[in-house]
C-alpha cells in the first residue's frame, strides 16, 4: 500500500467521523468475513469496517518511540478471552514475525490516546471485548504511519540483538545498498551486525557499532 494510497485512507477517516450523529454508532454486529481493521498511528485509533465501509471507531494506545508498533499489512492470528491481566480482557494475536504483537486491553485506561506501549495497540476493555466477537483468524488488519514510532520523535538507537520494524527498515536500506546479504527479517543478528560494521567504515563512523543519527541521515532517513 502506498503512501498516497495510506495518506487518502487517513483523510476519508477524519472526514467520515467528524460528521454529525456517525460517530461509533452501534448497529447490527456484522459478519466477521466482512470485517477489515485499519489502525492510523498519526491519530491513534482504530476502525472497523463492514464490507469496505467504516463501522465503529476507537481511540488506542501505540508504540513508544523506542519500541515502535509495526506499520504494514497483518492478520489477526490468536484469541485469547483470559489474556495476562496487563493485557486487560481481550488479546487478539497479530502475525506479525519478528515479535509478539496484537490487540489487547489495558490495566492502564489513561495510556489510552498516546505512544506508551511496547509496540501492542491497547484499548479500553470495553472496546476490546466489543471488537472481539467481530474478528476471526485471518481478519486484515492495516497499520498506518511511520515505522519509527510516535510522529515527531527521532528514531531509536538501535544494536545487536534489537527486533522489530525500525530494524526491518534499516535492514532494507542496507540490502538495497548491497551490504546486507539475507532478506530483512527484523531481527539485527550476525548479518545485520556486519553489514551495519561495514556501512559505518565505508562512511568514516567511529565508535560503537550502533545505527544512531548519523546512520539513519546516511541511509536517507
Amino acid at each position: 500500500m502506498n503512501k498516497f494510497r495510506l495518506l487518502n485512507i487517513a483523510v476519508f477517516l477524519a472526514v467520515f467521523f467528524a460528521g454529525a450523529g456517525i460517530k461509533a454508532t452501534l448497529a447490527a454486529t456484522p459478519a466477521p468475513e466482512k470485517i477489515s481493521i485499519i489502525i492510523d498511528m498519526d491519530r491513534l485509533t482504530l476502525t472497523i469496517f463492514n464490507g469496505g465501509e467504516p463501522f465503529r471507531q476507537f481511540p488506542v494506545a501505540m508504540g513508544k518511540y523506542e519500541s515502535p508498533t509495526p506499520v504494514g499489512n497483518w492478520k489477526i492470528a490468536s484469541q485469547d478471552t483470559n489474556p495476562p491481566d496487563v493485557m486487560g480482557t481481550r488479546w487478539l494475536g497479530l502475525n506479525i514475525p519478528y515479535g509478539q504483537y496484537g490487540i489487547h486491553g489495558t490495566n492502564a485506561p489513561h495510556s489510552i490516546g498516546s505512544f506508551a506501549s511496547h509496540g501492542c495497540i491497547r484499548m479500553h476493555n470495553a472496546h476490546v471485548e466489543e471488537i472481539f466477537p467481530m474478528v476471526t483468524q485471518g481478519t486484515p488488519v492495516t497499520i498506518i504511519g511511520t515505522p519509527f514510532g510516535a510522529p515527531g520523535t527521532p528514531p531509536a538507537v538501535l544494536k545487536y540483538g534489537d527486533r522489530g520494524p525500525d530494524v526491518l527498515e534499516v535492514q532494507r536500506s542496507l540490502k538495497r545498498l548491497g551490504y546486507l546479504k539475507w532478506t530483512p527479517d527484523g531481527f539485527w543478528g550476525q548479518g545485520t551486525e556486519k553489514a551495519v560494521k561495514k556501512f559505518r567504515e565505508d562512511n568514516g563512523l567511529a565508535g560503537q557499532n550502533i545505527v544512531d543519527g548519523k546512520v539513519y541521515t546516511l541511509l536517507g532517513f
